[in-house]
């Protein structure tokens, strides 16, 4: 069963929450498997792309500018600032989308025509990862549920490895995805480059936070694979080959 969009705004709100409530000392950890960032870059990041995302948001689906304009507005409001600050930048975001789920907007995943429902879907399904990359970097344990990890997984199918493979290998043939639970499989999906008719090349199976990792090209628990592994490997390296962002701060 499909999250629902107050569940999934709430699981945002907590990943921002998180992120940006560690202290002094954890701040200053690397976070290995995202080159160049510490806990607190990734702070930055939640909060500088709030901004934009709140732009995208507040945007008509025929405003492609917004996504410019948003991240220009969180380019001209520097660099140095608190957890707490760049934490009400991210909140704004979510708080944006406490409206009626069905609202069109413009949504910057598929280039064009989204929703406020849509947004939270990305919302909850990217910010859940960056918090796995800041307990993986503090050695914590995981704290998201599998049915989150098997929504999250969901999204990453349906819209974002499919925007990646648009921007940087629209030829990669498709792979199926099998969540399973204690042997049980309790989720199936595929990834495909959009547009492509070609039958899978592999299918990945495992348990949901696992598989939600290496969708993101993070390091991961053990999976099984079967067919190719080049094309695995393709698409594990697909969210960094496609879109890295910077340090910021």
């Amino acid at each position: 069963m499909m999250a629902s969009h107050a569940h999934r705004l709430e699981a945002a709100r907590a990943a921002i929450s998180y992120i940006c409530s560690r202290n002094a000392k954890d701040m200053a950890v690397t976070v290995p498997h995202c080159p160049g960032w510490t806990v607190y870059n990734a702070a930055v990041h939640v909060g500088r792309v709030g901004v934009a995302w709140h732009a995208m948001i507040e945007a008509t689906p025929d405003d492609p500018d917004s996504r410019t304009r948003g991240y220009a507005d969180a380019e001209a409001r520097g660099s140095g600032h608190s957890p707490d600050v760049l934490a009400s930048w991210a909140l704004a975001a979510i708080d944006a989308l406490d409206t009626d789920p069905e609202r069109p907007c413009y949504f910057s995943m598929t280039g064009g025509s989204g929703t406020v429902g849509l947004w939270g879907w990305h919302a909850a399904s990217e910010l859940a990862v960056h918090r796995l990359d800041i307990e993986q970097a503090l050695n914590t344990p995981h704290s998201m549920s599998h049915e989150d990890a098997s929504d999250a997984i969901d999204y990453a199918c349906r819209y974002f490895l499919p925007a990646m493979a648009r921007v940087a290998s629209p030829d990669l043939a498709p792979i199926d995805v099998v969540t399973r639970e204690d042997n049980h499989v309790i989720h199936t999906a595929s990834v495909r480059a959009p547009g492509s008719t070609a039958s899978p090349a592999a299918t990945l199976q495992g348990a949901p936070i696992d598989l939600l990792l290496a969708l993101w090209g993070r390091p991961h628990g053990p999976i099984d694979i079967t067919g190719s592994n080049d094309v695995v490997d393709a698409w594990h390296a697909l969210p960094s080959a496609a879109f890295q962002f910077g340090t910021w701060d």
